[in-house]
């Protein structure tokens, strides 16, 4: 009762210093001045920039202008020399915008009943000016926009390529930066954006990526000595031409690698992407087992020679696939299947000193060798097969041929276990054990339409007489 005297007091002082005017005020906020107004605001009240209707409910109207907000939707784009191109557009609800209704609706709700007297007059005044405004406040969840953009940047990030040695023309090869998107600095410009209600567009940000080696450290290199060397070999005859060419392709990008102490390389990384843009070309390689023809035929035994020279010389295998089939250059255990960008062979340097892979094309051979400082130490390899798997046959008939072919000879499958011995000066040893599993391969004999396939030879046997060459290179 005091209370409701003292504002009683307050108000008509209030009205008598204003005359007319004042008796006007008073007529106006006298209900805020000496108690609340249940669920409704002060009349103009805004709440986040739009005003709340006369007589409307705060919560509710608090609980839609978050949902619109939750729902305005961004752009995230990145400018290149090719111009805009838009990466994700999502709503900032799913780029993990949120408002707490609650706490809003608690704000507005206390503006003209808190303080005294005067303070809740002055503030139904501005209210009513449309001067007060109580902001959504937005809180952001970081792990939102890490979980929304981690595919992309997988496919946004560019790695850096170190500088090269050309041991031919005793020269180097100039690296180059590479990129990674800042996900932490995307957050922050997306809570930023949020807050501008005519932001539309926010451009990612990127990090440059310096490469780990550089001109200036290839002056300090020392690669007199030959820690292990290893050559396959291949054909360049009629439709293994091409095959023979991406082999020249893919070896180019691995010769002169360097790879520092304690770093590791991803073949991928260094090859780039199989495609005709990055000089490769369509040539026979191995899809689920079977002979087809695709971009890049060849590159699998770079990645296999490459996988071999690092073994001997005793870098660490951090990542390595054996292909669906043992392949005819290399022997079974050694060979490494690649695919770009997904499945790789990655390698680390484990020694004091960095080490330099050097690869050359012959007219059919691919030689690569492994140097650097020293050999600190020697490798022994040993295989033993576990157990055989009988291949199978698959007919297909196809209306152009006039008699049955063998299109691709059965392979049994096996299972063989592997062993690395890495033996150091100092008299200790590092043993490596793990197993490699090849499918078998099935037998493939294309035949007329409607050929009795019990009249066909048997199993692992062609027909007598001449036949069509078929591709015999793996990839």
């Amino acid at each position: 009762m005091l209370r409701v005297l003292a504002r009683t007091v307050v108000m008509l002082a209030l009205a008598a210093a204003g005359g007319a005017g004042g008796w006007a005020v008073v007529a106006r906020f006298w209900p805020l001045a000496v108690g609340g107004q249940g669920g409704h605001g002060l009349p103009g009240l805004r709440i986040g920039g739009v005003s709340v209707p006369e007589g409307a409910d705060v919560r509710a109207f608090a609980a839609a202008r978050a949902t619109a907000f939750a729902a305005r939707h961004l752009r995230l784009v990145v400018r290149d020399e090719g111009g805009v191109h838009t990466v994700v557009e999502a709503s900032l609800g799913e780029l993990g915008a949120s408002v707490d209704v609650d706490a809003v609706t608690s704000r507005a709700l206390r503006l003209g009943r808190e303080g005294d007297a005067w303070t809740r007059v002055r503030l139904a005044d501005r209210a009513r000016h449309g001067d007060l405004d109580v902001p959504l406040a937005p809180s952001f969840d970081p792990a939102a926009v890490v979980s929304r953009l981690a595919d992309d940047k997988l496919l946004l990030d560019t790695p850096a390529l170190s500088a090269r040695l050309d041991l031919d023309r005793h020269t180097t090869i100039a690296g180059r930066d590479g990129r990674a998107l800042d996900l932490d600095a995307t957050a922050g410009r997306i809570a930023r954006a949020a807050l501008d209600p005519s932001a539309a567009e926010v451009e990612l940000p990127f990090v440059a990526v310096a490469p780990p080696v550089t001109r200036e450290s290839l002056a300090r290199l020392d690669i007199s000595t030959v820690l292990a060397t290893f050559r396959t070999y291949f054909s360049r005859r009629g439709d293994q031409g091409p095959r023979a060419l991406n082999i020249e392709v893919a070896a180019s990008h691995v010769d002169g690698l360097v790879i520092e102490p304690g770093h590791v390389v991803s073949f991928n990384d260094v090859v780039g992407a199989r495609s005709e843009d990055n000089g490769f070309h369509r040539a026979f390689e191995i899809f689920k087992g079977e002979y087809t023809e695709g971009t890049g035929g060849g590159t699998c035994q770079v990645a296999s020679t490459l996988h071999a020279v690092a073994f001997f010389g005793g870098l660490d295998v951090l990542e390595r696939l054996p292909h669906s089939r043992p392949s005819a250059y290399i022997p079974a255990g050694l060979d490494a299947t690649v695919v770009y960008p997904a499945v790789d062979l990655k390698v680390r340097n484990p020694f004091s000193f960095a080490v330099v892979v050097h690869a050359s094309v012959g007219p059919s051979v691919l030689t690569m060798e492994l140097l650097g400082a020293d050999k600190p130490a020697s490798v022994t390899f040993d295989k033993d097969v576990l157990s055989t798997t009988p291949f199978e046959r698959k007919i297909e008939e196809d209306a152009g041929v006039a008699s049955p072919r063998r299109k691709q000879k059965g392979i049994d499958g096996m299972v063989l276990a592997r062993s690395r011995v890495v033996s150091f000066r100092d008299g200790t040893r590092r043993v490596e054990t793990s197993r490699d599993v090849y499918p078998p391969t099935r037998e493939v004999w294309l035949v007329p339409p409607g050929y009795d396939s019990g009249a066909l030879p048997p199993l692992g046997e062609d027909m007598p007489g001449p036949t069509e060459p078929t591709p015999q290179a793996a990839r």
